[in-house]
């Protein structure tokens, strides 16, 4: 009985785990934010955030992030800075 609750719970502990490594975006390089957008898929019926940051060699990249660091983040913010406000 012991080892079979100790098995259990390992296969909850690692499922957790995975599920939220799955659910954290990538994070993008610093930069300042040039622009957000937060595209509707009407197939999974969800909302999907990107901001696109200008880095200091003048590049642009865009890149997913939470909800809570997209609405952090206007444009003209330093990312990642922004995101701990």
């Amino acid at each position: 009985m012991n080892r079979s609750c100790f098995l259990a719970g390992a296969v909850a502990l690692a499922t957790g785990l995975a599920l939220l490594a799955g659910c954290a975006p990538p994070d993008g390089p610093p930069g300042v934010v040039v622009d957000k957008t937060n595209p509707w898929s009407p197939a999974t019926k969800t909302r999907r955030y990107f901001l696109t940051v200008a880095t200091a060699d003048g590049r642009r990249t865009q890149f997913r992030v939470s909800l809570g660091d997209y609405r952090h983040c206007v444009r003209g913010a330093h990312y990642p800075h922004c995101t701990k406000g």
